[in-house]
């Protein structure tokens, strides 16, 4: 793996990323050793370097990465430096629960009245659990036949009830156009990945054009205040939102996609005009964009956070701020801790980590562009507007230090360890690669990853994706031992190194005092991340003290 880091045919990361994502010794794509060898890699889409993806003499064929974006390029400027009227943008994304009442949708855009003066960039996910009745929708025109957009009409058209509008034109084509493709699900009684990423899109462009009919009507009404510019719907391909070929992210958190490199002077050359004169607000498409081939692809569940931050580097935007119904980053699970509080300020680091291992607030990939563009990100409550919520910063700053070793603390549930053990693995060389090959045929993400001369121990995240866990481990037994704990459940504590030796001895004295076994330990792979593996029934204990 050193090898791999140091060839020449990989190129190196912005130092900003390159040393706590190159130094990871965990493994975050579909099953493979990818991640450790060029993760923050800035080559072409954001996967392989070319002679290494295509398999040169002697050079180990790896995966693309399933998630990140590729880094964005240095923006350049779009007006001459100190010009009186340049003024960057703002982005601001809205979660699906802040939009999922016709009561919550007039708030959200009270909020970004409040804002008109920043020139926000508004990133909008599908309107309350849209996404999922699109699945649930195609998945009965495949299994039953029946063609079923209820459930999607009453959510989309419940904001013009409320205000006693007549349904958009543009909406009323979208709702037809999703009538006719489950239809042909049906017909056919077949649904490709294809087809059911094109059908969940129509989740986000209901909501644009949704929002921007509710917004508009506010403002005319003189709810909006005076001198509000227009909204104007955006779907984020128009922007030149480009990505690789691929399909099948509804079904995951990280998808096959790469987010291209040339989508950020693309998206920049876009929005550029909006640095001179805010003429409109546009309102533009999460989670979707398009391939090189104009066909529909996605960026994975919650991947709207995603287009946020790749859209806040390529404009270099002030802020990208993230509203959810949340009041930021909590320093834990408030259902599990009720005395949990919003961390004030955290850097990408510790945010990239927290969000991959449970706190579900930002999407896992989100961090990388914002990171490397040096865009902050913060992370607000939209129920409560008035609240600072959570910074999100490359460094931070003397006024940030803490009274605490430890920043935050995340979990994950119902994790998978499984522990494999073999003599073949002493002193010899290709039987991890085995192994992991065999996770990579499965399309199994693996998270946390210690090994020993003669056994590996690994937990599983099936995140949104059914693992086969039956066939997974009967094709390991033909190479090693193979046991399976599941119910078991992953403790992520963020700490600096420098306090990590403090931490590791409070935590086993709090493990000694709960009586509670540890399967696994990671530490020192990153610079702020201490995990521990332990059973789920003992995962709130040890939360709690």
């Amino acid at each position: 793996l050193s090898h791999f880091c140091r060839a020449s045919h990989v190129r190196r990361a912005p130092r900003a990323m390159a040393v706590p994502l190159l130094e990871r010794a965990r493994v975050r794509s579909t099953g493979d050793l990818n991640d450790l060898a060029v993760r923050g890699s800035p080559t072409a889409g954001g996967g392989m370097p070319p002679n290494m993806a295509d398999g040169g003499p002697g050079v180990l064929q790896l995966p693309m990465l399933p998630s990140p974006a590729a880094s964005p390029p240095r923006t350049p400027d779009l007006t001459p430096s100190g010009a009186p009227d340049s003024c960057p943008v703002l982005v601001m994304k809205f979660g699906g629960s802040s939009l999922a009442e016709p009561d919550h949708l007039r708030r959200v855009a009270g909020i970004v009245r409040s804002h008109i003066e920043r020139r926000p960039v508004l990133v909008l996910s599908a309107m309350g659990k849209t996404t999922n009745e699109l699945l649930a929708a195609a998945e009965r025109a495949l299994t039953t036949g029946d063609v079923d957009t209820s459930r999607v009409r009453r959510v989309t058209e419940a904001p013009f009830e409320a205000l006693s509008l007549p349904l958009p034109a543009s909406v009323a084509e979208l709702l037809g156009e999703l009538q006719r493709i489950l239809s042909g699900i049906a017909l056919l009684r077949e649904i490709s990945t294809r087809t059911r990423d094109l059908v969940v899109s129509f989740g986000e462009r209901l909501s644009i054009r949704t929002f921007a009919a509710v917004f508009n009507h506010l403002a005319s009404t003189g709810d909006g205040g005076s001198s509000v510019p227009e909204a104007r719907p955006v779907d984020s391909w128009e922007a030149g939102m480009r990505t690789t070929s691929g399909g099948g992210s509804a079904s995951s958190a990280f998808t096959q996609c790469e987010v291209l490199p040339e989508t950020y002077n693309s998206l920049a050359a876009f929005f550029a005009p909006l640095r001179r004169k805010y003429s409109y607000v546009p309102v533009v498409t999460g989670y979707v964009a398009k391939d090189n081939q104009g066909v529909i692809t996605t960026l994975g569940r919650d991947g709207s956070d995603l287009s946020a931050t790749v859209l806040g580097a390529a404009t270099q935007a002030s802020e990208v701020q993230i509203w959810k119904d949340v009041s930021g980053v909590m320093t834990t699970d408030p259902r599990v801790v009720p005395a949990a509080r919003p961390v004030g300020v955290l850097t990408f680091e510790e945010a990239a980590e927290l969000s991959t291992f449970g706190a579900k607030v930002v999407h896992p990939a989100a961090i990388l562009p914002a990171w490397a563009a040096k865009v902050p990100i913060s992370v607000r409550n939209s129920t409560a507007p008035e609240q600072p919520g959570t910074k999100i910063v490359a460094e931070l700053e003397r006024a940030d230090l803490r009274d605490s070793r430890v920043a935050a603390m995340s979990s994950k549930r119902g994790i998978t360890m499984i522990v494999i053990r073999s003599t073949r693995m002493l002193g010899q060389h290709g039987f991890l690669a085995h192994v992991f090959n065999v996770f990579n045929k499965f399309e199994v993400s693996v998270d946390v990853i210690a090994t020993s001369e003669v056994s590996v121990s690994l937990t599983l995240d099936p995140g949104y994706k059914t693992v086969d866990l039956e066939g997974l481990t009967a094709e390991l037994d033909r190479v090693a031992k193979v046991e399976v704990m599941q119910n078991m459940a992953m403790l992520t504590l963020i700490a600096s190194k420098s306090d990590s030796a403090a931490v590791l001895r409070q935590s086993f004295e709090a493990f000694e005092e709960l009586k509670v076994a540890v399967e696994m330990v990671s530490h020192g792979a990153s610079n702020v991340n201490v995990t521990f593996v332990v059973q789920d029934s003992a995962l709130l204990e040890c939360a709690r003290l």
